[in-house]
């Protein structure tokens, strides 16, 4: 062979190697920088290892290696940012790394526990609308999970969202969509007593008895701490029934009240009754700062469907229980007489449903007469009063728990005379204001005891008040 046959050949040959170097460094460079990548993660340099592995994919896109080290970088810097307190901006990242790899594992388990914490935490601050999309975001991804302990968790607390929501719902008298949000709570959690108990509540009210039943009762049978309030329930249920057919209504253009009556033909008007109604709805409102969170249901009955749907003794004369219930003669007093009656028992219906705390039944039944248009006071009466605490034979204790259980008129008395002066000595002492910011105060602070709620708005203890109170009386 020639000699320049052979620096021919040479040269070709030294071309080709010169043509192949770009290739071989263009194919060389993605692995370079993925190797680069995971020195940063392994330095914690998160943003870099991104930059580094981003890069690389770009150049080979379909290297499964750099793909599933994009998703850890991603995932690491997701887990940084929540170890520094920026869990919303998490997200983001943990949403990059499941464009990535939408089945890997332990980024859906991350991104879930992200979006079921911050679900939580803005549950307890009360920015509802805000938690649901937090766990509407995250039920998208239970079906990936593989950790069925957080899924059900998610469940649960995004249940227990959707059930305190409902009750919001509730209490702005939006009842259809509360009854939703409580349907969509039972889906995710078919064992939530509590939205059972408000379906039940809502059917109840409505008098739809045979639902009501039927939400009752499977609560019952899993909820034990609420067992005598169910029992009632379905109780009064099997009672009313049989009354319901019986009972005319009347139309309230307010949709403030439900009244049904049995009818009658003297006395106050049903109509005026109505009107009645509303007058103390306006009046309360401005005097005690509370509105009800619902329609009002009134029933009037004849007296012996009364005493037996409400079983209480023959002194009493109404009573709301969940349902304002009267005695169709008692609406043949006089005007002024069936007004305080319809003020006394609408403000037991205010208590009942915007203050979620305990409170004594000398409290209710204080307000209650201190709320009637004609309440007035008188030395026969505080005579009488002082008598009785003087002889020790009543205390506040002893009135903190329903008076129905009182079977004469005359302890009866005994008992509401002492809650009147007493809530009438508070107004006089402390004005009318302070009794109006002590309700609306524990209306707005549900987890505040009545006693600490009294304190935080007096700026004393409710017994040092009580105790000054019966001392004065007993001196006097």
């Amino acid at each position: 062979m020639s000699k320049w046959l052979l620096r021919g050949l040479y040269v070709v040959l030294l071309a080709a190697i010169v043509a192949s170097m770009p290739l071989a460094m263009r194919m060389y460079e993605p692995i370079q920088k993925n190797n680069k990548a995971i020195e940063a993660l392994e330095q914690k340099q998160y943003d870099r290892a991104i930059e580094y592995l981003s890069q690389a994919r770009e150049a080979k896109p379909e290297d499964p290696v750099i793909r599933r080290n994009l998703a850890v970088a991603y995932n690491s810097k997701a887990l940084d940012l929540e170890q520094n307190g920026k869990e919303q901006e998490a997200i983001a990242f943990y949403e990059r790394a499941l464009a990535i790899e939408p089945d890997n594992a332990i980024v859906v388990r991350n991104l879930v526990a992200t979006l079921n914490n911050l679900g939580v935490a803005h549950s307890k601050s009360r920015e509802f609308l805000k938690a649901q999309q937090f766990f509407e975001q995250a039920a998208k991804w239970i079906d990936k999970l593989q950790d069925e302990s957080i899924s059900q968790s998610v469940r649960m607390n995004y249940a227990g969202l959707l059930t305190v929501w409902g009750a919001e719902l509730l209490k702005a008298n939006n009842l259809e969509s509360a009854a939703d949000t409580f349907r969509q709570a039972l889906a995710l959690n078919p064992k939530n007593a509590v939205a059972m108990i408000y379906l039940g509540d809502i059917a109840y009210d409505v008098n739809d008895y045979d639902t009501a039943k039927q939400f009752y009762s499977a609560a019952r049978g899993i909820d034990k701490e609420h067992a005598d309030y169910l029992d009632s329930r379905l109780s009064m249920i099997e009672k009313e029934s049989k009354v319901e057919p019986f009972l005319r209504e009347i139309t309230d253009r307010r949709k403030r009240f439900r009244v049904q009556f049995v009818p009658y033909s003297e006395g106050v008007s049903i109509q005026d009754v109505l009107a009645m109604l509303d007058d103390a709805h306006d009046a309360l409102a401005e005097t005690l700062g509370l509105h009800p969170t619902r329609s009002v249901n009134v029933k009037i009955y004849r007296a012996e469907d009364f005493y037996r749907i409400s079983a209480l003794p023959g002194w009493a004369t109404g009573i709301y229980d969940g349902k304002m219930r009267l005695k169709a003669e008692d609406m043949q007093n006089t005007p002024a007489q069936v007004r305080d009656l319809l003020y006394h028992e609408y403000t037991h219906a205010l208590l009942a449903m915007n203050i979620r705390q305990s409170l004594p039944a000398w409290f209710h039944e204080g307000l209650a007469q201190l709320m009637e248009p004609q309440f007035s006071q008188n030395e026969r009466e505080q005579k009488r009063m002082r008598a009785v605490l003087a002889n020790g034979d009543l205390s506040f204790e002893t009135l903190r728990d329903s008076f129905r259980d009182f079977r004469s008129k005359a302890e009866a008395e005994q008992a509401y005379l002492l809650s009147k002066y007493f809530l009438a000595y508070l107004r006089q002492r402390y004005g009318a204001d302070k009794l109006r910011q002590w309700l609306v105060y524990l209306a707005s602070n549900s987890d505040e005891t009545f006693e600490k709620g009294f304190e935080k708005v007096y700026g004393t203890s409710l017994k040092k008040v009580q105790e000054q109170w019966i001392a004065q009386q007993v001196r006097d």
